[in-house]
């Protein structure tokens, strides 16, 4: 290679890492490490709505009950590790996509042990299968149990409270957590559980905030609609909760989740179901039994969790909590994340989400890093492509 060509090649290589520092990416990569560079921190985004409720000091750590080789990841907001529990060992078949369980307010993962439970009993899930997270540290140990529904609680919560990092806060609350905060801890969880269970694809279940925390992070990071099979959305604020009204400027969180919200209003903008992503929602709909989405006489707030485009079932003789664990509807959530997951074909790449309510999913490769940056071969390939494209440019002219 001559010097010239050497020089003209140089260009080249600096061209992509202008591109890669800019961000400016070619059409179809992802963007995560641009986007994550340029956003404000997570002690920002906490700082930017309203104050009241928002503890000051970081909540105590989350149990972290996950299997060896697993890594540890840190809370964006607090500093802390983040909690929650799953695996086996790097690599252990798989015999269904896996799952991920995220928890609302004031909770943490310890509300899932028994959901697993009946996903084990009933269709042969093993721990490699399924994952929870404890984002914003410890939660309160009561707040996610069921009313209603007499539903025991599993051994594995009965031993998870008498832990000595857990049994000293049984009787205080969570703290109050909120949205935007804790979408980088989600999305860093889901690359974290793809790339230990070589899975591409896992699929996501929510409760109450959990909805709204998972429905943000697949609106920011919009490669996940293609990672992701199916969501369960269960009594999530997807327009809102009926408890942030009057509250939208004074309360933490409810900025975001308040009924008529811009913030909701953008998470909708795209479609309350994108696709192709497959989504159920799951509800009480038909009475005040969820104090979270009521009849208040001048408004009416029973339907909010509904999902356009989606499944949309309601049980009017659940309470919040219930909808979660009654052991009627984990059977149908579960049914709807196997159909789905059966039923996606194996494709890679990225795509902006289709209509709502259209479409199959399908996934990521499993070798994306959380980056979004190409890497090896394909690095290099960039590397060697665009210098030929600063070749042949500068030399057209010579030649004419």
């Amino acid at each position: 290679m001559t010097w010239r060509r050497r020089q003209l090649l140089a260009h080249g290589v600096a061209a992509v890492a202008a591109i890669l520092g800019l961000g400016l990416l070619l059409p179809g990569q992802a963007t995560a490490a641009s986007s994550v560079a340029s956003a404000p921190s997570c002690k920002a985004i906490a700082a930017q709505g309203p104050q009241n409720g928002h503890s000051t000091t970081p909540p105590p750590p989350a149990p972290a009950m996950f299997a060896a080789g697993f890594p540890a990841l840190t809370d964006c907001e607090w500093g802390i590790q983040l909690g929650g529990w799953g695996g086996i060992s790097r690599g252990y078949p798989l015999k269904h996509v896996p799952v991920i369980f995220v928890h609302g307010n004031h909770s943490d993962s310890v509300d899932w042990f028994g959901v697993a439970d009946q996903f084990k009993s009933e269709a042969g899930y093993t721990d490699q299968e399924l994952w929870a997270i404890s984002y914003n540290g410890l939660g309160g140990q009561v707040d996610g149990a069921p009313v209603v529904c007499p539903c025991p609680p599993s051994p594995r919560a009965l031993a998870y409270w008498q832990r000595p990092d857990v049994a000293p806060y049984i009787a205080t609350g969570g703290q109050y957590a909120s949205d935007d905060v804790n979408v980088p801890d989600l999305y860093a969880f889901i690359r974290a559980v793809q790339r230990y269970t070589g899975s591409q694809q896992v699929e996501l279940v929510g409760h109450s905030l959990g909805v709204t925390v998972i429905r943000k992070t697949m609106f920011v990071h919009r490669d996940l609609f293609r990672a992701v099979p199916a969501v369960v959305s269960i009594a999530g604020g997807n327009h809102g909760t009926s408890l942030c009204r009057g509250s939208e400027a004074t309360l933490y969180g409810c900025n975001e989740i308040g009924p008529g919200t811009a913030w909701l209003k953008e998470l909708n903008s795209i479609g309350e179901s994108p696709g192709p992503t497959r989504w159920m929602s799951i509800y009480n709909g038909t009475n005040n039994l969820d104090p979270f989405f009521i009849d208040g006489g001048v408004f009416d707030d029973r339907t909010s969790p509904r999902l356009e485009g989606a499944i949309n079932l309601t049980y009017g003789t659940a309470y919040h909590s219930d909808l979660r664990v009654r052991p009627d509807i984990v059977s149908t959530y579960l049914k709807f994340l196997l159909q789905a997951s059966r039923s996606t074909p194996p494709t890679s790449g990225t795509q902006e989400p289709s209509k709502p309510g259209q479409g199959r999913a399908s996934t990521v490769g499993s070798s994306l890093p959380a980056t979004g940056y190409p890497t090896g071969l394909s690095l290099l390939a960039l590397v060697v492509t665009a210098g030929a494209i600063v070749i042949r440019h500068r030399a057209a002219p010579a030649a004419s």
